[in-house]
């Protein structure tokens, strides 16, 4: 019980990020998080909520990518296998979920 008790404590600590980071196909873009805007790429529709972002519809057969949420924490990613579609959440700063020797 102490690990998941620390987990979910590491887990609600991880900063926010600062911008989303999309790509679709071969092209990736950038949106900054600070705004309320819905986007559209192909088939699948993006919302941005000050501060988090979730794939809102798509036309994928399983709707996985939809059912996933919203993402607002550093290193988040939502991603679309059949529509070749992923955003992550990115900040200006580099940071680390683990350290490799």
């Amino acid at each position: 019980i102490s690990i998941v008790i620390i987990s979910l404590n590491f887990y609600f600590q991880l900063p926010k990020g600062d911008y989303l980071e999309i790509s679709h196909g071969n092209e990736t873009k950038q949106y900054t998080l600070m705004q309320n805007k819905t986007l559209i790429f192909d088939e699948i529709e993006v919302e941005i909520n000050m501060g988090k972002a979730k794939i809102k519809k798509s036309n994928c057969p399983n709707q996985y990518c939809v059912m996933q949420g919203w993402i607002s924490k550093i290193n988040h990613s939502a991603v679309c296998i059949p529509n070749l579609f992923k955003m992550s959440i990115k900040s200006k700063t580099l940071s680390y979920d683990s350290t490799n020797y």
